[in-house]
């Protein structure tokens, strides 16, 4: 390539898309599988990250579970939140709606509503 043609920048599909949108379609997915409404979708940089809210006295501290990052055009990649705080890369990658798929089937535990910690925390004897 000579020195005065230069290659255009590679479009990223998820800056085109928008970040809300992405976040949205996430979401939405997310409540087509299960009962997952508790569960915060935001976007971080590239990722996008699926939160579980606080506890009742701090709704807002959240604790992120998943993350899904563009891999190649609308592929995404899975990454699970380690108790270290680090991510651990789960080899699962492909569309958006299968990659949901396969979170939801591993990670069913993980991302269902944690009833016993905002109902029963209290304990009577």
């Amino acid at each position: 390539m000579s020195p005065q043609m230069k290659r255009a920048p590679r479009a990223n599909p998820l800056r085109v898309a928008g970040p809300d949108l992405v976040a949205q379609v996430v979401r939405t997915k997310l409540l087509a599988l299960g009962d997952f409404g508790h569960l915060h979708v935001r976007r971080q940089a590239e990722h996008v990250l699926i939160e579980q809210p606080g506890p009742p006295e701090a709704p807002h501290d959240r604790h992120p579970i998943l993350r899904l990052t563009p891999i190649a055009g609308f592929q995404f990649g899975l990454s699970l939140r380690r108790h270290t705080g680090r991510w651990e890369k789960i080899p699962v990658s492909g569309v958006l709606a299968d990659v949901l798929a396969a979170a939801v089937a591993m990670f069913g535990a993980w991302l269902a509503p944690d009833l016993l910690i905002g109902v029963n925390s209290k304990m009577d004897y």
